[in-house]
């Protein structure tokens, strides 16, 4: 007879993660909001991103969201080619839709 052990591991999210794969646009302290990314996944929280240059945890970056507009954010942490990112301000429902609708087109 075997016997497993299951560990239920608690998220720390609170919100649920939507999946999306959609092109935006980025700048940080006094750059115009030129570098591109890709949103990887969102909440109205904040965002998963694919970028091309090296973001540094802690770093307030201007992220410009489709059909949204600008959002401020803050860089909770980055590695490699992506970055995760705490909205100064949490997406309204509306706009959460409209972003997932988007990335699912």
């Amino acid at each position: 007879m075997f016997s497993t052990e299951v560990t239920v591991v608690e998220s720390r999210r609170q919100d649920v993660r939507l999946p999306v794969d959609l092109r935006a646009r980025y700048g940080s302290a006094g750059s115009p909001t030129r570098a591109l990314c890709r949103i990887l996944d969102v909440t109205k929280r904040g965002a998963r991103l694919r970028v091309y240059c090296d973001l540094e945890p802690n770093t307030t970056i201007t992220l410009v969201l489709p059909m949204s507009g600008a959002v401020r954010a803050r860089v909770m942490w980055a590695n490699d080619f992506e970055a995760g990112c705490k909205f100064h301000t949490p997406l309204g429902e509306s706009e959460l839709d409209t972003i997932f609708k988007l990335g699912h087109a």
